[in-house]
């Protein structure tokens, strides 16, 4: 009889069997505090000398990254804050996802308060808003006892949870106390405000604007879309470096690959992209056709990547082959669609797009917009985006028009002629 601790051995055995400790694709953000980042990010290189150059002055910025959904934005700031702390030890760098029904002050001030684990004002702020953190703070009262106020005792209770009445104003207090501590000031890096109702957003900015002009550098990541295109025109301003990030190249996506693998396998450390072997357990054909299919976006290349490999190691294979390749490419498409829990109005949309090839506000058409129930291109865009998010479709670049296509993956009933 087979048992639990069995099937975990096999799973373990299948993976090192195709050369690798772990599978080393996540979609995640990679933890800072780690080294992995620094080994497998690829690329950028342009974009980062841009940012990097903006650190040789004194006077404080604000960068704004922005790219289609899935393009990287989290691990491109995660990697400059991981190199500002290896470089600049006198600065002090935070990092926050911005929180549900925060406003960019409280979430910056949450930020930079966990960074200063030290210092009492800072921690209090913390434990006011019900934020854990590493000691329980305590609120001291006396009282005073006898005819001639001789004697008394004093007592602790917790600190009542309150938010705070002027963020920006304790923001601030926060920042100047930093400052004392670190010569070269403070990076606030707020991420994930693509995430958050774009009206909500376009409030959340414009409440900010004294904030991030004030005391410390910020770094935030959008969509290029609704909000911050909107943004960008009227606060022209407002970003002292306004930063796109668009796909990779083929050739880039191909060292990136080389590098996630390289992370993870076992006795081969080779990196040489003129090397076979620095693509194992892929062959380097099934390789290339891996990387043309990620379509130079990191977090597809990233799902895709785990969905392949999962398969390669319940096949028991020890090399991706061509045919290997596309049983997971295959087997990426119904697991995708079950993450992303369409609706069905998405799924009438994500149907259309799948007939057509391709949706933009030039190609579409009133029957289509009546079919599927609305009046307006602008009305399906968010379902398209929800596509975009769920990897089943992606935003093509192209300069005055918005258009979608569907990621080209095989259909799970397309076989190939090729046996594994």
């Amino acid at each position: 009889m087979t048992t639990a601790d069995d099937i975990f051995d096999q799973s373990t055995d299948n993976i090192q069997r195709l050369g690798l400790r772990e599978i080393p694709f996540t979609a995640s953000p990679i933890d800072l505090q780690t080294d992995t980042l620094r080994r497998i990010f690829t690329g950028r290189e342009r974009e980062l000398r841009q940012v990097f150059n903006l650190f040789q002055s004194r006077e404080r910025r604000r960068i704004l990254v922005s790219g289609h959904i899935g393009i990287g934005k989290s691990a491109f700031m995660l990697e400059v804050l991981s190199v500002l702390r290896r470089k600049l030890p006198e600065m002090l760098t935070t990092y926050i996802s911005l929180p549900a029904n925060l406003d960019l002050a409280t979430t910056a001030l949450i930020a930079v308060a966990r960074e200063m684990a030290h210092d009492a004002w800072a921690q209090r702020q913390l434990y006011q808003m019900g934020i854990p953190t590493p000691k329980p703070l305590k609120e001291r009262s006396s009282e005073i006892s006898g005819s001639l106020g001789i004697g008394g005792k004093i007592g602790e209770k917790d600190l009542p949870i309150t938010a705070p009445q002027y963020p920006t104003v304790s923001l601030d207090t926060l920042l100047e106390r930093a400052q004392k501590q670190y010569s070269r000031g403070v990076l606030v890096a707020i991420d994930d405000l693509d995430k958050r109702n774009p009206a909500v957003v376009r409030q959340l900015m414009h409440d900010a604007q004294g904030m991030l002009k004030g005391r410390a550098w910020f770094m935030l990541t959008s969509h290029p879309m609704g909000m911050m295109g909107d943004l960008l025109t009227t606060e022209r301003g407002l970003f002292d470096l306004q930063l796109p990030l668009h796909e990779l190249d083929q050739s880039t996506t191909y060292k990136m690959l080389i590098n996630y693998l390289s992370s993870a396998r076992i006795d081969n450390d080779c990196t040489d992209p003129d090397d076979p072997r620095c693509v194992l357990p892929f062959e380097e054909d099934a390789a290339r056709r891996f990387c043309e299919v990620s379509l130079g976006k990191p977090r597809l290349f990233n799902r895709l990547g785990h969905i392949v490999l999962s398969t390669a190691a319940d096949l028991g294979v020890d090399t991706i082959t061509s045919a290997v390749l596309e049983q997971g490419l295959r087997a990426a498409k119904p697991s995708l669609e079950q993450q992303a829990a369409l609706n069905f109005q998405t799924q009438k949309v994500r149907a259309l797009l799948e007939q057509r090839g391709t949706l933009s506000d030039e190609t579409i058409t009133l029957e289509d917009l009546e079919q599927l129930g609305f009046s307006s291109f602008s009305d399906i865009l968010p379902l398209l985006e929800k596509l975009a998010s769920a990897d089943l479709a992606h935003q093509l670049n192209q300069a005055d028009v918005t258009a979608f296509a569907p990621i080209p993956l095989p259909s799970a009933d397309e076989e190939t002629a090729d046996e594994i």
